[in-house]
């Protein structure tokens, strides 16, 4: 009897040994942080008890199941259509999309590295692993540290062939109608300053507005100021006028006019007159090249459009 019970304990034995991973299924992982902060030059390595897990899914409102690609590690291409890397299965998960690019590394069935390559968002991004097996998931929680941003190298104008320039432009600055047509007044004298408001106004156009619209993710949100052309006799010159790239519209004074200055007009006893002030102005409009590189992935873009400027260097006025 004896010797029945050894041999009986010796086959459980042996029987809960061979499926120690089947039974203790929510083993494969038991030490992790609440949240795995990962940058770049730095990344979070995981250690697994076992080998019985696999990475089902990637979650988070940031994630798009089309803007990641599977290889192995001699990098062709895996194509699952359930897991995203079996049990046992080891290879690479590259997810990239225009602000925010990330690795997760399966070497091999006992470790899982997360690699910060870009996050040019002013924020961290956080997404989910999900790694487990058919009994048992765990939600591996991320969060990517922003990355630092591109920095603008060069600046080119087309000016030989999409350059334009005109000086017949006007616009309005000022205008009044006076009636001095009543038997007891006299002489009305009336004072315009016409150069008062006159500002510069520059705006960029782009050709590409979603990556303009969001050029604090890409420049950071002090946007760097570039060089634009003034213009000296009719032609475009170089000079030491700079700007903010990205701003829209931008309204500057110059110093090239006096605020000062002022332009009278009298209305005569008995006189009705419309009086209006324009402003002469000269306007052109380029086409602009800025090259920007970020130092540290080495990636590099070229934001292309036209840029227009509408500078008053005189004024008229008109009685119409």
């Amino acid at each position: 009897m004896k010797t029945t019970t050894i041999v009986l304990y010796l086959i459980l034995t042996t029987l809960f040994t061979s499926c120690n991973s089947d039974i203790f299924i929510d083993d494969f992982i038991t030490e992790y942080p609440d949240t795995c902060y990962v940058e770049k030059g730095k990344p979070f390595k995981l250690n697994f008890n076992s080998d019985n897990w696999n990475i089902s899914s990637m979650e988070g409102v940031a994630i798009n199941t089309f803007d990641y690609t599977i290889y192995d590690l001699q990098g062709n291409p895996i194509y699952n259509y359930f897991s995203l890397l079996h049990e046992g299965e080891t290879g690479i998960i590259y997810y990239e999309s225009t602000y925010y690019a990330f690795r997760i590394e399966k070497r091999n069935n006992r470790e899982l590295e997360i690699i910060c390559v870009k996050n040019l968002v002013n924020h961290p991004i956080t997404f989910s692993i999900i790694v487990g097996n058919e009994y048992y998931h765990k939600e591996i929680n991320v969060s990517l540290k922003p990355t630092s941003k591109f920095v603008i190298d060069k600046v080119e104008y087309d000016f030989e062939n999409d350059f334009y320039y005109s000086d017949y432009v006007v616009e309005q600055v000022d205008g009044i109608t006076v009636n001095n047509s009543g038997s007891e007044g006299g002489p009305v004298t009336l004072n315009f300053y016409p150069f008062k408001n006159s500002l510069r106004k520059i705006e960029f156009y782009p050709d590409d507005y979603d990556s303009f619209n969001n050029l604090d993710e890409i420049l950071g949100e002090n946007l760097a100021e570039i060089p634009i052309p003034d213009i000296v006799d009719g032609k475009p010159v170089m000079g030491n006028t700079k700007v903010k790239f990205g701003l829209k519209e931008q309204s500057f004074w110059t110093g090239r006019l006096d605020k000062d200055f002022v332009v009278s007009t009298t209305v005569q006893p008995g006189e009705t007159k419309k009086i209006e002030v324009y402003n002469n102005i000269e306007e052109f409009h380029v086409n602009y090249k800025v090259h920007a590189s970020n130092p540290d992935t080495g990636e590099e873009c070229v934001f292309t459009g036209r840029l227009s400027s509408k500078d008053p260097f005189d004024y008229l006025m008109i009685f119409p």
